[in-house]
């Protein structure tokens, strides 16, 4: 998933938080204003920015804006299930409260950064980014989401995935992951979809949020610019967006991943700009919807289960502090 869909998917998230009708959705309203400055920010940085020669640089600081996109995005989700199920407590509070000002200041850091690099291509006028933006491992092919939220998945759940992905089907594939909001699906999606297997098996990959109240223009913007084929995407219609994402997805071995799906009709408006190819293309959904799946493809597909509360401590402490100890 490049930065762009994951600073767009994080901005739905914070909006969704704040429309919530019952019951309301509680958040710090100093934090949600920096992170919406900051998204507000990253994304007018990425739409005006261009690598020049050095593309590895954009590969680099795209991942760390993903990474801080999806850290914010898994602690808004942990707070919006605590809350919905009544689990909130003061404790887990604080520690949410605590991740997201750390998410918040990664964030400025970024920002600052990219400041520089701005300021230094005014004046400037080249391609030159500062020091630290300089190396990159050499496998790192195109600018993905970093994918790094942790996941209670069993290694058989994440194996059955990879298999359906880079199986030997030459007809086009769907397979839906199923489960409640909260419960780790996208977490899920992403950290496969950064998988070097998966990154050398596909010609392209893109990714789209489509949440409850959707946009199609606005999800096959999203979908192009993963594909790096967004030039003058501002003045098409969605018809002429979706003609070209179908041209560039045509002749290529492709994964989509369509996030957050609620409803039926949203696929049938996107289905058309996905070729069969016939060359192992896969298209990747989650959803809270099951019906859905079994539109799609005759079954659930993967079906997400609640953890249990021990099992949603640890994550919790996991997304907050990391490899640190969770204090008691």
């Amino acid at each position: 998933m490049a930065a762009y869909a994951a600073l767009v998917s994080l901005m739905h998230m914070i909006e969704q938080t704040q429309n919530h009708p019952r019951p309301p959705i509680y958040l710090d309203q100093k934090q949600v204003e920096s992170l919406t400055v900051n998204i507000t920010f990253l994304q007018d940085f990425l739409e005006g920015y261009s690598h020049g020669n050095n593309k590895e640089a954009e590969i680099l600081f795209q991942s760390q804006i993903a990474e801080a996109a999806y850290a914010a995005e898994d602690i808004i989700e942990s707070q919006i299930v605590d809350q919905i199920h009544g689990t909130s407590t003061s404790s887990k509070d604080d520690l949410l409260y605590r991740g997201l000002h750390k998410v918040i200041q990664d964030m400025d850091f970024i920002k600052k950064d990219l400041v520089k690099i701005k300021e230094k291509r005014e004046i400037q006028n080249d391609e030159e980014l500062p020091k630290q933006y300089t190396t990159i491992p050499a496998d790192s092919a195109r600018p993905p989401p970093t994918g790094q939220s942790f996941m209670l998945v069993s290694d058989d759940v994440l194996n059955d995935i990879m298999d359906k992905l880079t199986g030997q089907q030459s007809n086009r594939q769907i397979i839906p992951i199923v489960g409640m909001g909260g419960i780790g699906k996208t977490t899920l999606a992403q950290n496969i979809y950064v998988k070097l297997l998966i990154v050398q098996h596909f010609d392209v990959c893109g990714w789209a949020t489509v949440s409850q109240e959707y946009n199609v223009q606005r999800i096959l913007k999203e979908l192009l610019f993963c594909l790096k084929d967004h030039h003058n995407i501002g003045i098409l219609s969605e018809d002429d967006l979706g003609e070209k994402l179908y041209k560039s997805l045509s002749g290529r071995r492709y994964l989509i991943v369509i996030d957050d799906i609620w409803s039926i009709e949203a696929w049938q408006k996107l289905k058309f700009f996905f070729p069969q190819n016939n060359n192992g293309s896969r298209i990747m959904i989650t959803t809270r919807i099951s019906e859905i799946a079994f539109h799609l493809i005759g079954s659930i597909g993967l079906e997400m289960n609640l953890l249990d509360e021990d099992e949603s401590w640890k994550l919790l402490c996991k997304k907050v502090f990391g490899e640190e100890d969770c204090p008691s």
